[in-house]
C-alpha cells in the first residue's frame, strides 16, 4: 500500500498541513523541516500527485536545463554528468522533474518555450546561454547559472567550480618541489570559454617573476597532445613542469616524457585539472586537482528552488577546488 501524506507527516514529526505546505512551497519553512519532510518523503518513497499539486499550486512542477550540446568542453563529460546527476536528486528531493532542452543558437527560442509556455517553474542556464537577449526574457523568473559567466552577465546567481584557485594551487605545488620553468598544457583552442581563461589567470597569477609563462596549445585528443608535448619536450630548454587543463593533456605528455626518454617526476613534473577515475593508477599516479561537479550541480539546484519558494538575492558562489598529490609532481 503506498503512502499518504499522513504517513509522511508522522514520520517527519510534524502536521499533514505543514507537508502540504512543503510540497506545495506557499509558504515559508524552517531548513530543518524542509529536509525532515524530504527525508521522511524519501524514506518512505511518496510522491506527491503531481497533478493535483499544479492545480492547487499553479506551479509546474518542473525545472528546466538547457544545454549547449556545441559545447563539448564544458557539457561532453562525465565531470558535467555528475553535475547533472546531482541537479536531478535535488530535484527529486522536492518532488520536482528535470526537464533538459537543447539551447544553442536556439537558447532564446528555448528559453521562451519553457518560461512563457509555463513549462517549467525554473531554469538552469549555461553560460553561453546568459546573453543579453536570453535574459532580459527571463526578467525575473528564477534561474541559476550553472557556471560562471562572462564580466557583464556577472550579475545574476551562478556556481562555478573556482578554476583561478585550483591552476594557482597546481601551479604553486610545482613551484614548491623545485621546478624552475612551468607551462601551461591545454586547451587555448578553446580561449572563449571563461573557465579556460580563469585557469589560464589562476596559472600565471601564481609564476613567481623570474618564471615567464609559457603557454601549449592543443586540442581535447590525447594523441594531439601526444605530438604537442613531443615536439616541445625535444627542445634543449623545454619546461621542466607542466599544468595541464584536462586528463587527456597529461595522458598525452605522460606518453611523450617516456618517449623522449624523461622521467616522471624527476625530469618533469605534472598536475591535471580533473581527477578522473584512472588517474591514481597511471603510471606514475597522476597529481590532480579535483574539481567538486557534483557540489556544483547541488548548490546550483538548491539556489533554484529558494528562488522557486521565495523572492531570494542575487548569489555568486565558487565551489573550492582541492589539489590531490600524487607521484607525478613529488620530487623526493
Amino acid at each position: 500500500m503506498s503512502a499518504t501524506i499522513r504517513d509522511v507527516a508522522r514520520l517527519a514529526g510534524v502536521n499533514p498541513s505543514t507537508v502540504s505546505r512543503v510540497i506545495n512551497e506557499k509558504s515559508v519553512i524552517t531548513a530543518e523541516t524542509r529536509e525532515r519532510v524530504y527525508s521522511a518523503m524519501a524514506q518512505l518513497d511518496y510522491h506527491p500527485n503531481s497533478l493535483a499539486r499544479s492545480l492547487v499550486s499553479g506551479l509546474a512542477g518542473a525545472i528546466g536545463m538547457v544545454l549547449d550540446t556545441g559545447d563539448d568542453g564544458a557539457f561532453n563529460n562525465a565531470f558535467f554528468g555528475s553535475s547533472q546527476y546531482a541537479i536531478e536528486q535535488v530535484a527529486q528531493a522536492h518532488g520536482y522533474h528535470l526537464l533538459i532542452a537543447n539551447g544553442g543558437e536556439r537558447a532564446l527560442e528555448t528559453v521562451t518555450e519553457l518560461v512563457l509556455g509555463k513549462k517549467v517553474d525554473g531554469l538552469i542556464l549555461p553560460p553561453s546561454a546568459a546573453t543579453p537577449q536570453v535574459m532580459a526574457r527571463i526578467g525575473d523568473f528564477p534561474h541559476v547559472i550553472l557556471g560562471q559567466p562572462d564580466e557583464d552577465m556577472c550579475l545574476n546567481t551562478w556556481v562555478d567550480v573556482d578554476n583561478r584557485s585550483g591552476a594557482a594551487l597546481a601551479t604553486a605545488h610545482l613551484l614548491e618541489q623545485g621546478y624552475r620553468s612551468v607551462a601551461y598544457f591545454g586547451g587555448m583552442h578553446t580561449g572563449g570559454m571563461g573557465f579556460i581563461r580563469r585557469r589560464l589567470q589562476g596559472y600565471q597569477a601564481a609564476l613567481p617573476a623570474d618564471c615567464p609563462p609559457r603557454m601549449l596549445s592543443t586540442d581535447a585528443a590525447p594523441d594531439s597532445a601526444y605530438r604537442t608535448a613531443l615536439a616541445c619536450l625535444a627542445e634543449a630548454e623545454h619546461p621542466d613542469a607542466f599544468v595541464c587543463d584536462d586528463n587527456f593533456a597529461a595522458f598525452g605528455l605522460l606518453r611523450a616524457a617516456r618517449d623522449r626518454g624523461l622521467r616522471v617526476p624527476q625530469d618533469i613534473g605534472i598536475a591535471a585539472f580533473n581527477n578522473a577515475p584512472l588517474a591514481e593508477y597511471l603510471d606514475p599516479p597522476l597529481t590532480a586537482v579535483d574539481i567538486d561537479t557534483a557540489m556544483q550541480g547541488r548548490q546550483t539546484a538548491q539556489l533554484l528552488f529558494e528562488q522557486i519558494a521565495q523572492k531570494t538575492p542575487l548569489r555568486q558562489v565558487l565551489v573550492a577546488p582541492r589539489l590531490i598529490v600524487r607521484a607525478s609532481s613529488v620530487r623526493e
